[in-house]
């Protein structure tokens, strides 16, 4: 086998990917709300989101903000039009390169689902948010509860955390709305997102 074909996709790559796999519409949308661009950090993601939005000029971020987000994988930042997507986790050593691949994918997916749904969601939808969350799969369900998200977040997790999930059974062949996707919340996302199978 060629040696080039074995050797592991750099973060970048995957992003990249997982970009590329996204529907063309959801991509436009992506970079008319300014979340198109991204970047990879191998450390903990509040302090070099504090970095970056200080040399933006814009302050850095609070030190309880830092701490907040430091254990996070992905972050969008809209003052900046950003994605940052953190590598170099020690929870990621020693996985394989496949569910490396697919975990940074996933991760990617979720963040540009999360600033779809906080740039399109109506204050009515955000309101929603406990109603919604019990009508979300278990494991959606348990994510949210256990990550300790104000009531505020609930819709916009649970719209990011569907279409990464409905990305990762698109590019693995499935389409139309999945038996485990209650009706309410798929349409929302396809009202957020303009999902299409």
């Amino acid at each position: 086998m060629d040696e080039r074909l074995q050797q592991p996709k750099t973060a970048e790559q995957i992003v990249q990917w997982a970009w590329s796999s996204l529907p063309a519409a959801n991509r436009r949308l992506l970079e008319a709300i300014g979340a198109s661009q991204w970047q990879v950090v191998s450390r903990p993601l509040g302090g070099a989101l504090s970095d970056l939005v200080g040399s933006a000029g814009l302050g850095g971020l609070s030190a309880e903000a830092i701490l907040e987000t430091d254990g996070a994988f992905g972050v969008w930042e809209p003052r900046l039009r950003v994605v940052l997507i953190r590598v170099g986790d020690p929870r990621l050593e020693g996985v394989d390169g496949a569910t490396r691949e697919e975990f940074l994918a996933r991760v990617a997916w979720h963040e540009w689902g999360h600033a779809l749904s906080v740039v399109r969601c109506e204050s009515a939808d955000v309101a929603r948010g406990r109603d919604l969350l019990e009508l979300s799969p278990p494991g959606i369900r348990d994510r949210i509860r256990l990550a300790g998200y104000p009531v505020s977040q609930y819709t916009h997790e649970i719209v990011a955390e569907t279409y990464a999930l409905l990305m990762l059974r698109r590019v693995k062949g499935g389409s139309g709305q999945p038996l485990w996707l209650n009706n309410e919340i798929y349409r929302l996302l396809i009202e957020m997102t303009d999902w299409t199978d």
